[in-house]
């Protein structure tokens, strides 16, 4: 499909170790869609000039029509083209590349469109073409042999014998078939010897086989050196290693069927209309294909954006240009879901688009998570510049953004200490007391003024996480920063200029991937108690459930509310109910042993789960080590404090098969022991 295309160039761009690889998409009538920058440099001409254009616009004119024909007949049979050509740049200066053409099938195996991969190989030609003069930098260069005129090895250099696991000795006087890989029928290799006893240059790219039988790819050039007579006295070899090449070609067929199969596809026509749609899109939208294939994609829209934002995403997209966003949509069953949309217009001739090409990633589970930490991760959600340190500041993790705003490499980064960037705009107590803060709070957030490493100044505005290993105790920090130079500046500038507020620029982007770990774990976690709320609840409970009904077993669950809750918020404040909250949260913990859970499910009210019992009998002595726990709490702060808890009780499965049952019948056992005077426990009665 066309998108796969897309996204398989950028893999193989992303993989890429080289810098002269260039990337062109074309469609069936040669007409150019995509330039990567790279060939924009090669070819010397600008984006925009290139799109909508046939690809002849760089042709040399050193390629017959028979070779065009040869190769366009190549490529509507679904195979791969590779040759080595002679381009023209937009001045008029001629370069060689190495051009390797995939086409992309439809689902009835046409060509859709060709990704063509551009290799800068001109100083490689110019090495041959001038090898008399320059031998020994190509020695050094490339694998070289000589032969003489009828094919027995008489030379071979150093990269020769590393490449193919001979020693010298081994190579001279035998004949090339020693490499032989039988990759190539017996014809091939006759009309490849046709070629060069003539005097003519024969290329091409070779599968040969080492020692030791290991497969190697080589890009082969054979020159005959001619006699006074013009015939062939010998001839020289001069091969480069294509090996990794080929394997990512490869690589970018496999890649294809895999983006499709992880992808949501679709395609239409400019009214919106679909044409288009793949299973991944069938299956999310809760649609089959013939109830897609004709409809508008207004078919899913959830009414979650308004008209005015479709209306400007079409208009991104009538113009050429390639619209990406984060789209709600609606299923047939009227559940919604999110994706992680582009849509790619394909134009005709004229440079008008003819179709529409979406690619989409369904990102329901990210958005379920942002609305779940809506609340706890502001720092995560503005600031983009991430690294992590160990409990000594050394640094463990550091993003790009780090490593580009620092100017220091990954490698650099990785094992120092922060102090790496210390400006020295902030004395060492302002360290002492962040390090302080995070210990009682845990949280730290501030304005730093950094020192890269070419010595210029940066502000960031910064936030600190401490992150608490399964014991409680600091296992590392995150530091999630936002590059707040230009406001800083900006900010400098008013307090002698009040009038130019509106200059203040911020640049938020997001790094979800980094830090998922992180949210994860928050989500799970209360920030006040520091125990595990609801959602942990929820996932423990089903842990829990397959193993009781593996092994027969039986589970119970406490609901605990705590009894003059609100006479304490009401007569103290909120602080003082805060602190005792974390201090039953502390006693309930050292009341439970290593197999029961407790869980702060919001705001007096608690859960604990016990996974596995025998006896009625060891739930009332737990319950009693319970209530016993809280009532022990006297003082606050000074305060004193009169505190209980009514604690009701349900067992799976006699109260309850799922974890709402059972929470909706301990919470009925609760208020009857409320009613009953408090400072108790009750089970729920079948």
């Amino acid at each position: 499909m066309r998108g796969t295309a897309l996204q398989a160039a950028k893999i193989f761009k992303e993989h890429s170790t080289d810098n002269n690889t260039g990337i062109v998409i074309l469609d069936t009538s040669g007409l150019i869609n995509y330039a990567n920058d790279i060939f924009c440099t090669l070819s010397g001409y600008k984006k925009e000039e290139l799109i909508g254009k046939n690809d002849t616009i760089f042709n040399s004119d050193h390629q017959s029509d028979t070779y065009v024909e040869s190769l366009y007949k190549a490529l509507n049979k679904g195979n791969i083209w590779n040759d080595k050509l002679q381009n023209k740049t937009k001045n008029g200066i001629f370069y060689c590349v190495d051009r390797t053409i995939i086409p992309f099938l439809d689902t009835e195996g046409k060509p859709e469109m060709y990704v063509s991969i551009y290799v800068d190989i001109t100083n490689e030609t110019e090495l041959v073409n001038s090898f008399e003069n320059n031998s020994f930098a190509i020695d050094q260069h490339s694998i070289i042999a000589k032969t003489d005129n009828q094919g027995i090895i008489t030379y071979v250099n150093d990269n020769f014998c590393v490449i193919s696991g001979y020693s010298k000795d081994e190579l001279i006087g035998q004949n090339h078939r020693i490499l032989n890989s039988n990759n190539k029928p017996k014809s091939y290799w006759k009309e490849m010897y046709e070629v060069i006893s003539k005097g003519n240059i024969w290329q091409d790219e070779v599968k040969n086989k080492n020692k030791y039988g290991a497969y190697y790819w080589v890009d082969t050039t054979i020159v005959p050196h001619l006699g006074e007579d013009g015939k062939p006295e010998s001839y020289i070899s001069i091969r480069s290693d294509i090996t990794e090449q080929k394997e990512l070609s490869s690589a970018l067929v496999k890649h294809k069927f895999a983006i499709d199969q992880h992808a949501i596809i679709a395609t239409t026509d400019t009214s919106g209309k679909i044409t288009y749609a793949n299973d991944k899109f069938i299956e999310i939208s809760g649609y089959s294909k013939e109830e897609l294939i004709g409809q508008n994609h207004r078919i899913v829209n959830s009414g979650n954006q308004p008209s005015s934002y479709w209306k400007a995403m079409y208009e991104t997209v009538l113009s050429g240009n390639i619209w990406k966003d984060q789209v709600k949509n609606i299923s047939k069953n009227g559940s919604y879901y999110w994706v992680d949309t582009s849509i790619i217009p394909f134009l005709d001739d004229n440079g008008k688009a003819n179709s529409f090409f979406s690619i989409r990633t369904d990102i329901t589970y990210q958005k379920r998570i942002e609305e779940i930490l809506a609340n706890q991760r502001f720092a995560m959600d503005q600031h983009s510049i991430i690294a992590m340190t160990d409990i000594k500041g050394n640094i463990t993790y550091a993003n790009d953004k780090f490593c580009r705003i620092s100017a220091y490499t990954e490698e650099e980064l990785l094992g120092k200490n922060h102090r790496i960037l210390n400006s020295g705009h902030q004395p060492t107590s302002y360290w002492k007391e962040m390090y302080s803060i995070l210990s009682q709070k845990g949280i730290w957030q501030d304005e730093v003024k950094n020192k890269n490493k070419n010595g210029e100044y940066y502000w960031v505005d910064t936030t600190i996480v401490p992150f608490l290993d399964s014991n409680g105790n600091v296992d590392c920090y995150i530091s999630i920063r936002t590059d707040i130079t230009k406001y800083k500046k900006v900010e400098e500038e008013l307090k002698e200029h009040q009038d130019n507020l509106e200059q203040i620029v911020k640049e938020r982007t997001k790094e979800l991937d980094e830090v998922n770990r992180q949210l994860t774990y928050l989500s799970e976690v209360d920030t006040l108690t520091k125990l595990s709320n609801r959602r942990k609840l929820e996932i423990d409970f089903n842990r829990e459930l397959e193993k009781c009904n593996r092994f027969n077993r039986k589970m119970a669950l406490f609901f605990l509310d705590l009894d003059k809750f609100k006479h304490v918020n009401d007569t103290y404040g909120h602080e003082i109910g805060d602190l005792l909250l974390q201090a039953v949260s502390s006693n309930i913990v050292h009341s439970l042993r290593n197999n029961e859970y407790i869980y702060r499910i919001g705001g007096d009210e608690f859960c604990i789960l016990i996974p596995e019992f025998t006896e009625q009998q060891e739930l009332e002595v737990l319950a009693k080590r319970v209530v016993g726990a809280i009532s022990n709490i006297d003082e606050i702060e000074s305060c004193k404090i009169d505190i209980s808890c009514s604690i009701g009780i349900s067992i799976f499965p006699d109260n309850g098969t799922t974890l709402n049952e059972l929470i909706v019948n301990a919470d009925k056992a609760m208020y009857i022991i409320k009613h009953q005077g408090k400072n108790n426990y009750h089970f729920i009665s079948n």
